[in-house]
């Protein structure tokens, strides 16, 4: 974990985002060809949700986690909450709109994943444990994992309980996201340059 971040800091914001385009669009790749192996794109879409009342809950809820996640890292020390510096390199120096267009990739990948396949062909607990363990970076650290844990149970909970609104989990995945790494970057900014938690 250490050596990936310290390699990340020898790279330039382009460097990053094109590694973020390039993995997460290898993902979508492999993504679309299981669902076309499977049962097909078109049956695959037919099955999802798209209720709007079920988005609009989803926004209120990305919104109330996100705040007391915040809250929470700022009552925290640091030596509970920091991932090793890993998201305040990826989003520190970053223009708003640039930042919301990494949560806006990173949103749409992970649940088009995590829930619009894992979970949709192999239930919940397979979509919660292996989003758990690709941030593997949160493995050793307590309060990282359980909070990591509890965010995939509730996003997979989401689009169980939404008959599958894939819609759901994605608008909740990136704004959650957002507004997080705007938080963190305000308070980079507010304190000099230094970030806590």
């Amino acid at each position: 974990m250490a050596n990936t971040v310290d390699k990340m800091r020898n790279m330039s914001k382009k460097e990053i985002t094109r590694v973020f385009l390039l993995q997460n669009g290898l993902l979508i790749a492999l993504g679309i060809g299981i669902i076309f192996i499977s049962t097909g794109i078109f049956v695959w879409v037919q099955e999802l949700s798209y209720d709007l009342r079920v988005i609009f809950f989803a926004v209120l809820l990305a919104c109330f986690w996100a705040g007391l996640n915040i809250g929470l890292d700022r009552l925290l020390p640091k030596r509970l909450t920091d991932d090793g510096g890993m998201n305040l390199l990826i989003f520190k120096d970053r223009r708003p709109l640039d930042i919301l267009g990494l949560c806006i990739l990173i949103g749409i990948t992970e649940e088009f994943i995590f829930r619009g396949i894992i979970q949709f062909y192999f239930g919940f607990w397979a979509s919660v444990i292996l989003f758990v363990l690709v941030h593997f970076r949160y493995l050793n650290k307590v309060y990282l994992l359980f909070n990591v844990t509890i965010t995939s149970i509730i996003i997979a909970g989401l689009f169980q309980f939404s008959n599958q609104n894939l819609m759901a989990v994605i608008i909740f995945h990136i704004l959650f996201n957002f507004i997080g790494a705007l938080d963190m970057k305000m308070r980079y900014q507010d304190e000099g340059g230094v970030a806590h938690g």
